[in-house]
């Protein structure tokens, strides 16, 4: 007799697995890259200094004053990312600039898997190991690597799982996934926005009070874009 838990898992162990790997194998190689940046001294921007004095401020529970950029610089009032308080913890135990290098690296990794299992339920492993890895190793996400730390590799995952989910038409887990965007940075609530016009679209023969959720899950991207634009952004911006 076969439990249905049982069951279950391992049908998730058998989708799940060869993403994993796809995932694990890019994390190491943009680890890599991000210590040999790290052991010669390479600095693309200053972003890297900007993101880690916030980082050190959460971690103190802390305003994101940012000394570098000038002083009493919150940096909130530049761009409206509160996401990156929960780097705070992370680098309260690991406080090095290095650490916000590997978790750019592993979010980015992250987002690989979601993409080689749905490559890998239409086009069995050997798609999924040719899609995960091109996407994974594509160029935007070598440059994004290479610039060192930005808020929006937090997006970057979030995108990936939410627009698997959107092509599998779950819509629930669609909004779920991308409903956080709005706290990467400001201007993706416009992202949210769009998505929730193309969900209602997706929708429309599936019943009036399904695409009205997904018109309000549009608006509610549209408020928070131009709340944050017009009231919170110039409430926190620096003098």
């Amino acid at each position: 007799m076969r439990f249905p838990v049982r069951s279950g898992v391992a049908r998730a162990v058998s989708a799940w697995w060869l993403p994993a790997v796809i995932a694990c194998a890019v994390a190491a190689l943009y680890i890599s890259f991000s210590l040999a940046q790290w052991r010669t001294l390479s600095d693309p921007s200053w972003d890297l200094a900007i993101f880690t004095e916030a980082a050190q401020a959460y971690s103190r529970f802390e305003a994101p004053i940012v000394p570098i950029k000038g002083p009493g610089y919150n940096l909130l009032g530049d761009h409206f990312h509160p996401i990156l308080a929960l780097l705070g913890p992370i680098f309260r135990l690991f406080p090095s600039a290095l650490t916000l290098l590997v978790i750019q690296d592993v979010l980015i990794a992250a987002s690989a898997a979601p993409i080689a299992r749905l490559a890998q339920r239409l086009l069995g492993r050997g798609g999924a190991l040719l899609v995960g890895l091109a996407y994974g190793l594509g160029w935007g996400l070598q440059g994004a690597v290479g610039a060192q730390f930005h808020e929006v590799c937090v997006a970057v995952p979030l995108l990936a799982f939410g627009g698997v989910a959107f092509v599998e038409r779950r819509w629930g887990a669609c909004m779920a996934w991308l409903v956080p965007l709005v706290l990467v940075k400001e201007d993706l609530g416009l992202t949210v926005f769009v998505a929730g016009l193309a969900i209602a679209w997706r929708r429309r023969g599936e019943g009036r009070s399904d695409v009205l959720r997904s018109i309000a899950y549009a608006l509610f991207g549209l408020v928070e874009f131009v709340l944050t634009v017009k009231v919170l952004l110039p409430a926190m911006k620096p003098v």
